[in-house]
């Protein structure tokens, strides 16, 4: 059965635009509404998958619109497009549970990539984008080669939100080790990272696996390339791990921080996953310390679980 999609929006051509990206190379269902009053009827009579709502319209507004709509059906998906991205506060977010806050105008393949992310999360996805060249890693020409081998088969820009908390999960297929994980462990990965990233402090939080590849993220920031920060964090635990084993260290280290002066990056690493937290230069640094290898501790148990 196809995924359902209801567009709300006072502007037609808005509307129009919206469902042309929502349609193109899909099997979705997209329909349209100019109200909210309107969107609430066709809810009633055919529930949706994923609502994509303005927030300013004549009549009810879309924020009293998502309240209603998560009364109806909490498992809803749903999307805030406004040209004014910076009223959704990471409070408000959190509490009505928005999945993603997109600035108008939002692209054509921001919009498709971000319904294939919330109702196709195991589908592989082609970016058409083209983003500048992120610098090369110091690593060295093994990891170089990897860094580019992820690059080919992942965006080139994740997907994030325009303001508050947002996700992007990419399945991991095959790892290091060609261990895989099924939709119940990514779904319990991502909403203890989730946990984790509300924490005030936190601007930044992504899970990967040691070949670099992206599992979750919930990030504040709207210019983190994920993509490349997980493979530079993979090419980092690699690095230290051989540094340890010249030097003659029995075990690997497990946990790394990196203070700035204006944030703190910490990363651990447990059997074959990556966290990275990146926090506020004031934060604490021993709560980041624990939280991070709690929750990654935590990821690895669920990895194991099936």
């Amino acid at each position: 059965m196809p995924k359902r999609i209801l567009v709300v929006d006072d502007d037609p051509h808005i509307r129009r635009l919206v469902s042309l990206a929502l349609t193109e190379d899909t099997s979705y269902e997209v329909s349209d509404v100019s109200s909210a009053e309107a969107a609430l009827l066709h809810i009633s009579r055919q529930p949706v998958d994923l609502l994509l709502t303005d927030l300013k319209m004549p009549g009810m507004s879309g924020i009293e619109l998502i309240q209603r709509v998560r009364q109806l059906d909490p498992g809803t998906a749903i999307v805030v497009f406004t040209i004014s991205p910076e009223e959704v506060s990471p409070q408000l977010q959190s509490e009505l549970q928005i999945d993603y806050v997109l600035a108008k105008p939002a692209n054509a393949e921001q919009l498709r990539l971000t319904a294939i992310t919330l109702l196709d999360p195991t589908k592989p996805v082609v970016a058409r984008r083209v983003d500048p060249p992120a610098p090369e890693p110091a690593v060295g020409s093994r990891f170089s080669q990897r860094l580019a081998a992820l690059r080919a088969r992942q965006p080139a820009q994740p997907l994030v939100a325009s303001s508050g908390v947002a996700m992007r999960l990419t399945p991991n297929q095959s790892g290091r080790s060609g261990r895989s994980y099924s939709e119940a462990q990514l779904e319990r990965m991502r909403q203890s990272l989730k946990d984790l990233a509300l924490a005030p402090d936190v601007q930044c939080a992504i899970l990967a696996d040691t070949s670099g590849l992206v599992l979750s993220h919930w990030s504040r920031r709207r210019d983190i390339n994920v993509t490349v920060v997980a493979a530079l964090a993979a090419g980092n635990t690699l690095a230290l791990t051989e540094i340890g084993r010249h030097l003659g260290q029995q075990r690997p280290g497990h946990l790394v921080i990196h203070e700035g002066q204006d944030q703190n990056i910490i990363m651990a690493s447990v059997d074959d996953l990556i966290l990275l937290l990146a926090i506020g230069a004031n934060a604490s640094l021993g709560w980041a310390r624990i939280a991070t290898l709690r929750a990654c501790e935590e990821m690895a148990r669920i990895a194991r679980s099936e």
